[in-house]
C-alpha cells in the first residue's frame, strides 16, 4: 500500500502533465491565430510612378484608414516598374491594386478584368491631364516642331509620359525614327529633370509634376488629350462581401474627414473617388492602336537616370 508522499507524486506528476499539455494547446492557438492574422494582411500595390519614399508616404495614410475600417492590416507594395505590377496585379497576388490607366488596359488584355473598386477624381474630374514640355526659353512654339529633336519619355507602361505623347506626335506626323532620338525614365519627375538640364528638348509628363517643376523653368509645349483617371481595383477571388466593404470605403471617403485626409494625401488636389466602369478606358484603348510603345535605353541611357 502507497503512502500519502506517493500519492502526492503521482498527483503532481499527473498536474504537470495537464499543465504541459494546456501550454501546448495554448501554443498551437497562439500560433494559428499568428498565421490567421498574417492571412488577413491586405497588400495595397502601387505602380512606381514617383519615389518609393514618396509613394510609401502618400498610400500609408490610406492603409491606416483602410485598415482601421476593415479591422484588418494593410501595407503599402510598391512595384519594382509598371510591367512588374500589373504582372503582380493579374496573377492576384496583390489584394487591392491601384493602377495608372495604361497599365489596367494592359493587365486586363493579359491576365481578364478584375473586380472594379473607384476611380480618383481630382478637382470634380475622373481624368488624367498631361503635357508635353520644354525648357521656358525654348525655341519650340509646337508638337510639329519637334520632328528631329530629342525626347524623354517616361516607363513604357507610362499612359502619360509614354503613350499618350506618341500618340500627339503621331497627330502631328512625327514617329519615333523622326526623332533624333529617344530616351525612357524610371519616373515622371525624371523627365522633367532631363528636359530642364538640357538632356533633350522635350518630354511629357502628368500635369501634377508639370505644375510641381513650373516654377523651375518648365513650360507647356501641348497639353495631351484627357484619358480616365487611374483606379483602383480588387483580386479576382476576394471574398464578394469583402469587395463591396472595400468599395464602400472608397467611395465614400471623400464624405469621412479621416478619409479625406487620406485622400488628399495621394494627390494634393484629389476631390474624391467614384464609380468606375471598363469602358471608361475605351478612349485609351484607341489612342494605343495608334502608338508602339519605345523601346527602353534607346539612346544608351540608364532608364533610371
Amino acid at each position: 500500500m502507497r503512502n500519502d508522499s506517493g500519492h502526492r507524486r503521482d498527483r503532481n506528476r499527473l498536474l504537470i502533465g495537464a499543465l504541459a499539455a494546456i501550454a501546448i494547446l495554448l501554443s498551437q492557438s497562439i500560433v494559428a491565430r499568428a498565421a490567421d492574422q498574417n492571412a488577413q494582411t491586405l497588400l495595397l500595390g502601387v505602380h512606381p510612378y514617383l519615389s518609393h519614399g514618396e509613394l510609401q508616404n502618400r498610400f500609408l495614410p490610406l492603409a491606416h484608414y483602410l485598415s482601421k475600417s476593415l479591422g484588418v492590416a494593410v501595407k503599402v507594395r510598391v512595384g519594382r516598374d509598371y510591367a512588374e505590377h500589373v504582372d503582380e496585379v493579374g496573377r492576384d497576388h496583390i489584394d487591392i491594386a491601384y493602377l495608372g490607366p495604361i497599365s489596367y488596359v494592359h493587365m486586363v488584355k493579359l491576365y481578364g478584368r478584375k473586380p472594379l473598386l473607384a476611380r480618383l477624381e481630382r478637382n470634380g474630374k475622373a481624368v488624367l491631364v498631361g503635357h508635353i514640355v520644354v525648357p521656358e526659353h525654348s525655341p519650340l512654339r509646337n508638337v510639329g516642331e519637334l520632328r528631329g529633336k530629342a525626347f524623354a519619355f517616361g516607363d513604357p507602361e507610362s499612359t502619360m509620359s509614354s503613350v499618350v505623347p506618341q500618340a500627339v506626335l503621331a497627330a502631328a506626323g512625327i514617329s519615333l525614327s523622326d526623332l533624333s532620338r529617344y530616351s525612357n525614365y524610371r519616373g515622371h519627375s525624371n523627365v522633367a529633370l532631363a528636359v530642364l538640364s538640357g538632356q533633350v528638348d522635350a518630354g511629357a509628363v502628368k500635369s501634377e509634376v508639370y505644375e510641381d517643376f513650373m516654377d523651375r523653368g518648365l513650360r507647356s509645349l501641348a497639353k495631351m488629350p484627357e484619358v480616365s483617371e487611374h483606379l483602383f481595383v480588387a483580386r479576382a477571388d476576394m471574398p464578394p462581401l469583402l469587395v463591396d466593404k472595400i468599395r464602400m470605403l472608397l467611395l465614400g471617403i471623400a464624405d469621412d474627414p479621416e478619409g479625406l485626409q487620406a485622400l488628399t494625401a495621394l494627390h494634393r488636389d484629389a476631390s474624391g473617388l467614384v464609380a468606375v466602369t471598363d469602358q471608361d478606358y475605351d478612349t485609351l484603348r484607341e489612342l494605343l492602336a495608334t502608338t508602339t510603345p519605345p523601346d527602353e535605353q534607346r539612346d544608351g541611357q540608364d532608364a533610371g537616370h
